[in-house]
C-alpha cells in the first residue's frame, strides 16, 4: 500500500476511534513479522520494521502494532485530527 492510500485509511480508523488519538506511553521497534498492521491492514513481514505501541489504561485500544511508515502516519495524524 503506498503513503497516500495508507494515510487515508488510518485517517478513517482514527475517525472511528478504531486507533487511538492519545500520546504513546511505551514503543517498541522489532522485526517480528506475521501479523496485521493496526494501521493500514496489511500483514507485517518478518523482514519490515514495526513498533508495538502501548496507551496509557482506559485508552482503547490498549496496544496496536504498526509498520514503521504506519506509525510515522499515525503520529502525524492523531495529532491534526480533532476528536469529535
Amino acid at each position: 500500500m503506498n503513503s497516500t492510500a495508507a494515510t487515508l485509511v488510518i485517517r478513517e480508523r482514527l475517525r472511528q476511534r478504531l486507533l487511538p488519538h492519545e500520546e504513546p506511553w511505551r514503543c517498541q521497534g522489532e522485526y517480528c513479522g506475521g501479523c496485521l498492521c493496526d494501521g493500514c491492514g496489511e500483514r507485517i513481514t518478518s523482514a519490515q520494521a514495526s513498533y508495538e505501541v502501548d496507551f496509557a489504561p482506559g485508552v482503547t485500544p490498549q496496544s496496536v502494532r504498526l509498520h514503521r511508515r504506519c506509525f510515522e502516519i499515525w503520529l502525524c495524524e492523531s495529532q491534526q485530527q480533532p476528536l469529535s
